[in-house]
This record gives C-alpha cells, sequence and structure tokens, in this order.
C-alpha cells in the first residue's frame, strides 16, 4: 500500500513537473524553428481572408483535428466560393425524439438523432437558416453523385456504424459539426457542384431535399420548435500524448469507409491513352501516400516512445539530484548535485520538446489522410466513365447480335404463308428492338462524351 501511494504521489509530481518546468531558458531558444517555427502566411494574412476547404490545397489540415466547434460569429469560408453561395456555418446541434421503430429501444441512441443549425449567407448580403439532419446531408450526397457524373465530389462524413452508441457523448456531436460544416464548404468551393440547383435548395429551402425513401427531410421549423430539445455547443478537450494513435485510428478508419464504399471498378477496353495514363498516376499516388501514412504513423509511435523514456530518464534524474542535495555534505557533492539537476531539466525540456514535435508531425499526417479521402472520390469518377463506356459496349454488342439474328430470319425461305407472316412480325420486331437499341446507345454514348469532357 505505501509503495502504491509513493509510487501515484511520484507520478503526480512527474506530471506536474513535466507541465511547469520551462522549456525555454535562453533568449535563442525563442528563435528556434523547431520549437517555434515561423508563423503560415494564412496565419499573418487578413482576418476575413478564405479558409482553405480543399483537401488538395490544404497544407496544414488542421481541419482533421478540431479543437472548438466554429462559432456562428466566424463563419468557414471557401477559398474559390461560388458566385451565390460563399459563406456556410453549421452549429447549434439540436436532440430529438423520433417513434420507436424497428431496433429502437435494442439500440442505444436507435430513437434519437441530431439536426444541426446550416447558416449560408450570399454574396448580396443575404441570410439562409435551416435545420438539417445528417440523413438530409447522404440524400445530397446521393443527388450530386447522380446528377454530376464523372467529377471528383468532394467525399461526405462517414456514418459511423456504431453511432448509435457516441451520438450521446460531445464530443461526437462536436466533432459531426465540423465534419458536415467542413464538407459544405468544400461542395459549395466545388467551380461545378456551388452552383447546382440541389445544394442551393439544400442550403436556402425549408423543405429541402427528399431523402431516399421518397418523403420530406423532418427537421421543419415548426416541428423543430415543438419537439427539439437544445444541446449546448461543447468544447473537445485538447488531446495529448497517447491520444495521438487515437487519431490515427479515427482517420484510417475513415479512409477504410470510403474506400470500401468505391463503386466496384468494371472491365473496359479504354482507348484514351491520355486517360489510362493519368489514371496509373493516380493509383500510384494513392499506393505512395498509403505506404507514406504508414510509415508516419510508425515514426510517430517511436517518437512518443522516445518521449516517454526521455521524460521517465529525466524525472529520474531529478530524484537523483534531489537525493544528493539531501545527502551532500561538502562543496564538491553540492556542486555534483547542481550539475545533476540541470542535465535533469535538460532531459525534461528535450522530452517537451518531442512532444511539440510529434503534434507537428501529426499535422502532416492529417494532410496526408485528406489526400487519402480524396482517392475515393476519384476512383467513384473512374467508375463512372467505365460504367459508361462498359454500357455503351454493351449495347454494341447487343446490335450486333440483333442485326445477326435479323439477317439470319431474312435468309431463311418460308415454306408457308403462316410461316412467311410468322417471320415477317420478328422481323419487324427486332427492327423496332433495334431502333430502341440504337437510340439507347446514341444517349450512352452522348453520357460517356459528357463524363469524358468534364473529366479533362
Amino acid at each position: 500500500m505505501m509503495a502504491a501511494e509513493s509510487s501515484a504521489t511520484d507520478n503526480y509530481s512527474t506530471d506536474g513537473y513535466l507541465e511547469t518546468l520551462s522549456l525555454d531558458s535562453s533568449a535563442s531558444a525563442s528563435t528556434d524553428p523547431l520549437l517555434h517555427p515561423p508563423p503560415s502566411p494564412s496565419s499573418t494574412s487578413s482576418p476575413t481572408a478564405p479558409a482553405n476547404d480543399d483537401a488538395f490545397i490544404d497544407e496544414n489540415g488542421e481541419d482533421d483535428f478540431p479543437q472548438d466547434l466554429p462559432a456562428q460569429d466566424t463563419p468557414v469560408i471557401s477559398r474559390e466560393p461560388s458566385p451565390e453561395l460563399y459563406r456556410i456555418t453549421v452549429s447549434e446541434p439540436r436532440k430529438h425524439d423520433e417513434p420507436a421503430t424497428g431496433a429502437a429501444g435494442v439500440i442505444p441512441g436507435s430513437g434519437s438523432y441530431f439536426s444541426y443549425l446550416v447558416t449560408t449567407q450570399v454574396g448580396d448580403g443575404g441570410k439562409f437558416v435551416v435545420r438539417r439532419r445528417f440523413r438530409d446531408v447522404v440524400a445530397l450526397a446521393d443527388r450530386i453523385a447522380s446528377t454530376h457524373r464523372g467529377l471528383f465530389i468532394p467525399p461526405r462524413p462517414d456514418k459511423s456504424i456504431v453511432e448509435g452508441q457516441v451520438m450521446q457523448r460531445h464530443d461526437f456531436v462536436n466533432q459531426r459539426c465540423a465534419a458536415l460544416q467542413r464538407y459544405l464548404c468544400r461542395l459549395a468551393a466545388h467551380p461545378t457542384v456551388g452552383r447546382s440547383v440541389d445544394l442551393q435548395v439544400f442550403l436556402t429551402e425549408a423543405s429541402g431535399i427528399p431523402t431516399s425513401e421518397g418523403e420530406s427531410p423532418r427537421c421543419t421549423p415548426t416541428s423543430i420548435a415543438a419537439t427539439s430539445t437544445a444541446v449546448t455547443t461543447p468544447t473537445t478537450p485538447a488531446k495529448g500524448g497517447r491520444d495521438f494513435f487515437g487519431m490515427f485510428k479515427d482517420l484510417k478508419q475513415t479512409v477504410s469507409n470510403g474506400l470500401m464504399a468505391v463503386r466496384t471498378l468494371p472491365l473496359e477496353e479504354e482507348t484514351d491513352t491520355k486517360f489510362v495514363a493519368h489514371k496509373a498516376k493516380l493509383e500510384e499516388l494513392e499506393q505512395q501516400l498509403s505506404t507514406t501514412s504508414q510509415q508516419v504513423v510508425a515514426l510517430v509511435k517511436a517518437h512518443e516512445d522516445l518521449r516517454e523514456t526521455t521524460a521517465h530518464l529525466g524525472m529520474t534524474f531529478i530524484k537523483l539530484a534531489k537525493f544528493e542535495k539531501g545527502q551532500s555534505s561538502c562543496s564538491s557533492q553540492i556542486s555534483r548535485a547542481a550539475d545533476v539537476s540541470n542535465f535533469a531539466s535538460a532531459v525534461v525540456k528535450v522530452s517537451r520538446s518531442q512532444t511539440k514535435l510529434n503534434a507537428e508531425i501529426v499535422k502532416h499526417l492529417g494532410t496526408i489522410h485528406e489526400y487519402l479521402e480524396t482517392m475515393s472520390s476519384v476512383h467513384n469518377a473512374f467508375s463512372d466513365r467505365s460504367n459508361a463506356l462498359l454500357h455503351v459496349q454493351s449495347l454494341s454488342s447487343d446490335l450486333n447480335l440483333l442485326h445477326n439474328r435479323v439477317a439470319k430470319l431474312e435468309s431463311v425461305s418460308s415454306r408457308g404463308i403462316d410461316q412467311e407472316r410468322s417471320r415477317y412480325q420478328k422481323i419487324e420486331e427486332l427492327k423496332e428492338t433495334i431502333r430502341a437499341t440504337e437510340d439507347a446507345k446514341i444517349h450512352a454514348r452522348k453520357e460517356y462524351e459528357l463524363i469524358k469532357i468534364v473529366m479533362v
């Protein structure tokens, strides 16, 4: 019992010492690029400068680790906003109860859902405020995917498999708000999707977009006022030390979900050599990003282990210095204890600098994961093109078979009037089918050419 209490006291004193020990012991430390990196251009720009919401050009990837829910008075602005919609914020989550059906009552949280306040400010000073739930965002993503085939559309936030069990947690609601805001800002910044009617209806119309079941969204202003219960917006606590690996796990799950949701690529005969070359380069880039991500995770884990070992070494020397100082009886022993204490302080400072270094590496790792998440959109665009080409080739094959059947029937001589009439009817039916198939092929060819144009 005494040993356990002593160990707990030592750990407490160690943590306290690590938090209160001054890291910068000289003026030169303040100019160290490792401990105090120079401010980024975005941090020194105007406060009204648009935020970066594009996965391909985001250089620090800080959006993957939201610390505070964006306030309504400080909205995220897209770097390349569309002419109509350019400021979007998601805030004020509210919990709603819905009738118990199916698994409700069996799975915790399945009988309730959250709605989110989506505020949109347009260029002419107008302002639209609507409430949406996550299923409305899913309906929007499905509609955009079906009407904008071949485009690299930003992926929507994942719906957690165990959402019903964790949606009661404040950090889940906070992260969902930040993810939805980031997704909508990216859609608005897209040069084509940002001008789509579906997105404008989602952001400005109270009725919104019908869900996949064919019903209108439930989050109307009247129902919200009657049944909603306000939830205070929490602040996500700062994550420390070993929580780095929790971030990695969440990011890895997000990327895995995105890649698993990618439609299966069909077998096609692509004749565009330029497209095939670009596709191969992107696949190679994805493989390199995946390998780099694994290596960075291993690097951060090794640095974290080194930091813990260094901190433990420093605190051990601090205890040794205290013991030497208490047992010293001459000036030489006092001087040696002071040297040991100075060395211990330096070791602890190194461990703290390693913590900051790990945080910087994690930021860059977030950028890598953004690229990996975006690869799911790239795969879906490639799949749209491949499916369109496969449809054209399938119709061409059907036409060849139909023409062969017509030619075979025309070459056969009938023995009687009834057989001749039956043969003539079959030929006319096949010709009608050929005309319909040719029309379908023309439409499929136009759709394929359109996808090729938007992918240029």
